[in-house]
């Protein structure tokens, strides 16, 4: 093992290394290209542990995002929330104790990083950190929560050192958005709701968009900017990736990034989805949501591990994100 090596591996068990563990920022290689090491790095940090909003693991995972990105140059602020969730140490959700109520309040964190473009307008890019839920295996969520992250992160790195023309997208401000619960408590989608009369979803990009987004003559804006585009990012790591933009995804910036992929496998899609682009799509405010939707033999099994992840796939895919910030800003995104 290289030196380099050893230090990663004692570097990142820090922040789980107990309650009173001092959270650390990830180290990262100075390429000048997506790395693939850096990425495989973070995913080693990100899996040590299931993460779930309100953990105490997550809450070590965001304050080592906070610093990283501080770290690198970004603009951070962190959004505390609080949120009404399923309690599954009920009894009704297979709990041991009978005097818990069936809802208990959660606390959640929204990790977001903005670097300052040079013009009016604001490109938002996100992806959910939080790991779901499952009381009878270990869920670490390489690609379901881990492969976004890992990009993101890297993206951050890489943003850092472009020089975007006036008039493309990458001359806006860019906002990374790292957006806790995304994943339901329950084992489905939709219970919440049904049983408990709550949403059991999406809780970070819901209250992102209730507390941030704001409308000025009918113009959405984040930061007093208007919102361009925001791209959601999910599920895109897998060795087998094969990425679409789901229904409702602008047609002009999805046709935009087919054409600049490069050795990524991704196409616009008829199907319907939900993920955190909903909050966004709600307020009419244009998006890509781009995941991989086919290979979900490993998804939400104890199988979602880093053995099902290609960095060489995550790095071709931040490069073509790159060249997709690189376009010229459609008016009035159409």
């Amino acid at each position: 093992m290289k030196k380099t090596s050893l230090f990663w591996v004692l570097l990142w068990m820090v922040p789980f290394g107990g309650a009173n563990a001092k959270a650390q920022p990830l180290t990262y290689q100075n390429s000048t290209q997506f790395s693939e090491d850096n990425m495989s790095k973070s995913l080693a940090w990100y899996t040590l542990n299931p993460h779930p909003m309100g953990s105490e693991n997550q809450t070590k995972i965001a304050q080592s995002l906070e610093i990283t990105l501080k770290k690198l140059g970004w603009k951070i602020s962190k959004q505390r929330f609080k949120a009404q969730a399923p309690n599954l140490d009920s009894l009704r959700f297979g709990g041991t104790n009978k005097n818990d109520k069936e809802i208990k309040i959660v606390d959640g964190y929204n990790i977001i990083a903005t670097l300052k473009g040079n013009e009016n307008c604001s490109i938002i890019i996100g992806g959910h950190y939080d790991t779901k839920f499952f009381r009878d295996f270990k869920f670490i969520g390489a690609n379901d929560g881990g492969s976004s992250t890992v990009l993101m992160i890297e993206l951050a790195r890489m943003l850092k050192k472009e020089n975007f023309k006036m008039g493309t997208l990458g001359s806006c401000s860019i906002t990374l958005v790292f957006f806790d619960g995304e994943e339901a408590f329950l084992p489905n989608w939709d219970e919440g709701n049904n049983i408990l009369g709550i949403q059991d979803n999406l809780y970070g990009s819901r209250e992102f968009v209730k507390k941030y987004v704001q409308e000025k003559s009918n113009i959405k804006k984040f930061e007093n900017k208007p919102i361009h585009l925001t791209i959601i990012l999910d599920m895109i790591g897998h060795k087998n990736q094969k990425l679409f933009m789901s229904n409702g995804s602008d047609n002009t910036y999805a046709e935009k990034f087919v054409l600049s992929a490069k050795n990524v496998d991704i196409k616009k899609s008829l199907l319907s989805m939900e993920d955190d682009h909903i909050p966004f799509k709600d307020l009419n405010i244009p998006y890509l949501h781009i995941i991989d939707w086919t290979n979900l033999k490993e998804w939400h099994t104890v199988n979602d591990t880093v053995e099902i992840i290609s960095f060489k796939n995550l790095a071709n895919f931040g490069q073509s994100l790159l060249t997709f910030l690189s376009n010229k800003r459609a008016e009035n995104g159409k």
